[in-house]
């Protein structure tokens, strides 16, 4: 059976002209990681990996966590599924 990730990483963006540097740090910061999924709607797009420990997700949050100071980024979330 199926069964979705415990942990994840999701980030939000404003999609405009002044976040395609944005987007290639997100990219750049994130290649060590499977992106489980990136959807864009109107003028927003978000990015979701996920990871099989907290440490795991905890970790990738610290590396990715110096996009959080762009205006363009309006959601920057480590959370947990898991009910812990």
């Amino acid at each position: 059976m199926f069964k979705l990730p415990e942990y994840e990483i999701t980030v939000q963006i404003n999609v405009n002209e002044f976040n395609r540097s944005l987007e290639a740090k997100i990219k750049e910061l994130s290649k060590g990681y499977i992106l489980r999924q990136s959807t864009q709607y109107g003028q927003r797009r978000d990015f979701h990996w996920a990871f099989n420990t907290w440490d795991d997700a905890v970790l990738a949050g610290e590396e990715l966590k110096e996009i959080i100071t762009n205006p363009n980024c309006i959601l920057f979330e480590v959370n947990s599924d898991s009910g812990k």
